[in-house]
């Protein structure tokens, strides 16, 4: 998207909101989501951190919720750099444009994987050839209401509702497998504020919910950030050994 003024970019989603609701999605929740992915989409670079609750399913006896802190910054369109720290994770990940690397800061291994020129490209390789999907990353696609659109069935307004202190637009959605919630800041930036995941066809309805915490939309330029350096006595292994490596979160 080449850069305009923000009330052009909302002005233009309210026309296409209008004329393009998709069947089962109510006008007014289809047009809060436009303007979320505009304004979204004309961030050439970011940064964003988020605080994220899961369920799990212990030994197929009980549940737990765990948690995970993420923080990515983004570089439209082709680089990225994320740290994600918690129960489960304790890793690192850098995109510079040509290789993705993945580093288990627990176990000090890191993988490195030749990737497409895109964050775009990046990630749909990521989904249909590791099957790997990375959390949050549909906000992060040059057209993000596309991708969180994609296989939509219904949606409804809610109303306001407030995360943290900040005025929300509340909406939900429903999908083949998963129901969702998203509260989108009210105010002159339209930013993603909380996301709710059920995944209501999985054994004990597990739950998803990330909350973001801060968003930055001019972060300071670092020389090098994204690229990869590894740590002193960092070795490096193949992509399916580094996938086997987990975090002992439950004891």
């Amino acid at each position: 998207m080449t850069a305009r003024t923000l009330g052009a970019v909302l002005l233009m989603a309210t026309f296409a909101a209008a004329a393009d609701t998709p069947p089962g999605v109510d006008a007014r929740a289809d047009e809060v989501m436009r303007k979320m992915a505009a304004f979204l989409s004309a961030q050439k670079r970011f940064s964003v951190t988020a605080e994220e609750a899961y369920d799990v399913e212990v030994a197929r006896a009980y549940r737990v919720e765990l948690t995970n802190s993420r923080t990515l910054t983004v570089e439209r369109p082709s680089r990225f750099v994320g740290e994600a720290t918690g129960d489960t994770a304790y890793r690192a990940s850098w995109y510079d444009g040509r290789t993705l690397t993945v580093l288990n800061k627990q176990r000090n291994a890191y993988a490195t994987l030749e990737m497409p020129g895109t964050i775009d490209a990046v990630l749909d390789k990521l989904a249909e050839d590791y099957e790997v999907v990375l959390p949050l990353s549909d906000f992060f696609y040059a057209d993000p209401y596309a991708t969180l659109m994609e296989g939509v069935l219904y949606g409804k307004y809610l109303g306001l509702h407030k995360v943290q202190g900040v005025p929300c637009h509340h909406l939900t959605f429903g999908q083949e497998g998963l129901y969702w919630q998203i509260w989108i800041d009210a105010g002159e930036k339209p930013l993603p504020r909380k996301l709710s995941l059920v995944y209501w066809e999985s054994p004990g309805v597990p739950r998803y919910e990330a909350t973001f915490q801060r968003w930055n939309l001019a972060p300071a330029a670092v020389a090098g950030q994204f690229q990869f350096k590894p740590p002193a006595g960092a070795r490096k292994v193949e992509p399916l050994e580094l996938a086997s490596m987990g975090v002992a979160a439950l004891k």
